[in-house]
């Protein structure tokens, strides 16, 4: 394998909102085939590795949230193609087979499943790119954190007696366009953007992708704060231009400054958010990241997580790129 190296996929719209959860191509060609392959190393991390519903793995976060892949060159000449009626059959029995012992050994599937991964990579052609990690960067506006002791949304609550509390009723009445929760970290004004996403095939962990990746993202923000901003304000971005933004975007913009008061709301100044696994935790303090001891923990998808707090340094007048 050669070095791998990073593509820039820049928002892809809302195309990508019916793109096929089975493994099948897109038949609509405004779909980046890009997406697709960030996509394939989501749902072989999150989905078959981690369990995580298949149906919520692409979100109305992605459309507006720039993605970066790292690909490896991947040399097999001795791989040959085998009939795909043969790889079906042999795919099928697997599954049966792990689903019929299911219930006396659980890793039963989850070897199929690698059996299944393992099987795709051989059957790649000599010197094709494979995707093998993936993270997304999500600019303004975000939705409520979770409260502290919620799984998936449900339950958990906020001390009543902290500054929690008004900002809690502010979300109740307005959504995500009232003020964020207040946190010695986070004053519930300042725009943020948000790293998620953030996945590594197994067979390519070890290497330092997973930093490589954040520091890299981390590196394109600070040198396209305008873009950020843009994005915030409702704008789209493609093809590293500005245009104007859609309606719908507009109108966000618009209810923002409604709730908000014009000119209330900061603009993007260099604060990063990450709702992690708490598993990771010490990875992204690695980074610089600091947990929000305010905003506790919650449960998403089985697994706990927390939020980190960063602040990069801007370089106004940057241009587009990685």
């Amino acid at each position: 394998m050669s070095t791998p190296f990073p593509t820039l996929l820049p928002p892809p719209g809302r195309s990508i909102l019916s793109h096929p959860l089975d493994g099948s191509i897109p038949t609509d060609p405004s779909i980046p085939p890009a997406f697709t392959e960030a996509l394939s190393v989501r749902i072989a991390v999150f989905v078959q590795e981690q369990h995580c519903s298949l149906e919520a793995e692409i979100d109305s976060d992605d459309p507006k949230s720039w993605h970066w892949i790292v690909y490896a060159s991947v040399s097999n000449p001795s791989a040959s193609s085998p009939d795909p009626a043969t790889t079906a059959r042999s795919t099928s029995q697997r599954r049966e087979t792990a689903e019929q012992h299911s219930h006396h050994d659980p890793m039963q599937s989850v070897e199929a499943d690698r059996q299944d991964e393992a099987a795709s990579v051989a059957r790649r052609p000599s010197g094709m790119k494979l995707p093998i990690a993936t993270i997304r960067l999500v600019p303004p506006p975000h939705a409520p954190h979770p409260k502290p002791g919620s799984v998936d949304g449900v339950g958990g609550a906020w001390p009543a007696s902290s500054s929690h509390a008004s900002s809690a009723m502010d979300h109740a009445r307005n959504g995500h366009m009232a003020r964020d929760r207040v946190t010695s970290l986070h004053d519930g004004r300042e725009s943020y953007v948000k790293l998620g996403r953030l996945a590594t095939l197994k067979e390519y962990r070890g290497l330092g992708l997973g930093r490589r990746m954040v520091t890299a993202t981390l590196d394109w923000a600070s040198r396209n704060a305008e873009a950020i901003r843009a994005a915030g304000r409702g704008a789209d971005w493609e093809s590293g231009r500005a245009r104007k933004g859609s309606v719908e975007g507009e109108g966000v913009a618009r209810e923002r400054e409604r709730e908000m008061g014009k000119g209330e709301e900061e603009e993007w100044r260099g604060l990063v958010l990450v709702h992690a696994q708490k598993g990771v935790e010490h990875f992204y303090r690695l980074l610089g990241f600091e947990k929000d001891e305010e905003l506790g923990e919650w449960v998403e998808e089985g697994m706990d997580h927390l939020a980190m707090w960063k602040r990069v340094d801007l370089i106004e007048g940057g241009q587009i790129g990685i």
